[in-house]
């Protein structure tokens, strides 16, 4: 049976409270640009939305004027705008989230993301008007948010749907009693939401990269709300890689990249930070909550079929268990480094494919500038990562024998080692080389450096015996001479 989905003419959607405060302190000020006003409101589909609705209230049509919020803003009037953001109601009060992961808060912070992949892919493109193509991702699920607020209990089976690997679509469609996307268009009809937002949803143009981006994004912001290492995160990187035109590991980087950007855009509204979880282990955490690695963003916890025993649980599906595995165990491994080895900054480079390069692939510590967090270094050509690539070995940078390595460092990165020296040590599960861990900065001595080893050792061993292909076990690791 179809929902009544238009029933939320009668209904405002509610704001995030950060979103009020931040517009109330805007409008507070001698002069108020709509610009600033918009930067604002894309983190914020409640905002958006009623924003829209008013314009179409005031200005019956104007809707096929306005491009962006800013232009919609600006059509509303100042004054509206004001009266219009005092009689909105805050989403805390109109719903909280029933669990962590999911709720309206979590498909408000969803959209949210899929507003800022738009912007980092309208940049990568160079495309005209790029807040046009920001403000129809963030519209672009209007039926989600609509379920949301109308039937929260329908809306949450959907949503459960999803973190146990349903596609969106299908999950909504059930909910809905129609498909997900004739719901969308029908909402963005009744409401009149901007062109470009309209068009993306109707399923067509293809060959126009603008609707791509705005479709992509939000596949982008979907995905890995659920997780980053399912098999919709692995199709979602493919069709990004052929996007871009660029490889799959490059696409995989360029994704890592912009979900924590958007974290940091968004921190502070209340949202679930998929950029956060990036080296979060799997599963329940209850760890020291390093500001690093917020625990936050975690999906629902399934209650136990009857007391405990100890079991373990459930496995996961084999096309992500082997990388959530290695993602939770290095996560691990960088947190004791950090908290036991005396290293402040902490970085884990991963071999790709065809091990002929040396990619950053998780960062604790540091700025988000360093160039260490953003290492791609070509094996082929000899310098100290390179050398440490050819068999497990380890060395300890330090003011003994810095003459003796600064030559083998690579050009770029001789001046962000930081001046206390550095650990690394290069990971081989069985025979096969994995990558390299580095630490550095905090304060790095002879026994900091012998726990460095033992933990990277400890981390190989329990990789090399999760491996059913590794052929025996990890050699023990040589250290460089001083």
């Amino acid at each position: 049976m179809k929902r009544p989905l238009l029933r939320l003419d009668q209904i405002q959607p509610p704001v995030m409270p950060a979103t009020r405060v931040r517009l109330q302190a805007l409008l507070d000020q001698a002069t108020t640009r709509t610009p600033h006003l918009q930067d604002v409101l894309l983190g914020d589909p409640g905002a958006v939305l009623a924003v829209f609705r008013e314009l179409e209230r005031v200005r019956p049509g104007a809707g096929e004027q306005a491009t962006d919020v800013a232009h919609a803003v600006s059509l509303i009037g100042m004054d509206r705008f004001r009266r219009l953001l005092g009689s909105l109601s805050d989403l805390g009060a109109a719903q909280p989230a029933p669990a962590a992961g999911t709720g309206l808060t979590a498909a408000y912070g969803q959209a949210a993301h899929a507003a800022c992949y738009a912007a980092a892919l309208a940049g990568r493109q160079g495309a005209t008007r790029p807040t046009e193509l920001v403000t129809a991702a963030v519209l672009h699920q209007p039926a989600v948010l609509a379920l949301w607020l109308l039937d929260p209990d329908a809306a949450q089976r959907a949503s459960y749907a999803t973190h146990d690997g349903v596609a969106l679509e299908t999950a909504f469609s059930a909910e809905l009693g129609e498909p997900l996307a004739k719901a969308n268009r029908r909402l963005a009809e009744r409401w009149a939401l901007p062109s470009l937002a309209r068009q993306a949803m109707d399923g067509h143009g293809d060959h126009d990269p603008r609707r791509q981006a705005v479709r992509l994004a939000e596949r982008i912001a979907a995905a890995t709300a659920v997780g980053w290492y399912g098999e919709q995160t692995l199709q979602v990187n493919a069709q990004l890689a052929d996007f871009l035109g660029i490889d799959d590991d490059r696409a995989c980087s360029w994704m890592h990249c912009a979900a924590v950007d958007a974290a940091r855009e968004l921190a502070g509204i209340g949202y679930p930070l998929t950029g956060f979880t990036l080296l979060q282990p799997p599963g329940d955490v209850e760890e020291e909550d390093d500001e690093d690695i917020p625990l936050m963003g975690q999906v629902r916890r399934r209650p136990p079929a009857g007391p405990a025993t100890g079991a373990p649980e459930a496995p996961t599906p084999p096309a992500s268990s082997a990388a959530a595995d290695l993602n939770g165990r290095m996560a691990g491994l960088m947190r004791r480094i950090r908290h036991e080895a005396g290293a402040a900054r902490v970085v884990f480079a991963m071999l790709n494919r065809e091990r002929s390069r040396l990619r950053t692939r998780l960062a604790l510590g540091g700025a988000a500038d360093d160039r260490l967090r953003h290492l791609d270094l070509d094996l082929a050509q000899q310098n100290l990562f390179s050398l440490l690539m050819q068999k497990p070995q380890s060395v300890w940078l330090n003011a003994d024998n810095a003459a003796r390595y600064q030559r083998y460092l690579p050009g770029g990165l001789r001046n962000a080692v930081a001046p206390g020296g550095a650990f690394l040590m290069s990971l081989f599960v069985g025979d096969r080389p994995l990558g390299l861990i580095y630490g550095d900065g905090g304060h790095l001595d002879d026994q900091g450096y012998r726990q460095f080893r033992t933990l990277c050792k400890e981390a190989v061993d329990a990789l090399t015996a999760g491996s059913a292909s590794a052929p025996k076990a990890a050699p023990i690791p040589q250290t460089l001479p001083s």
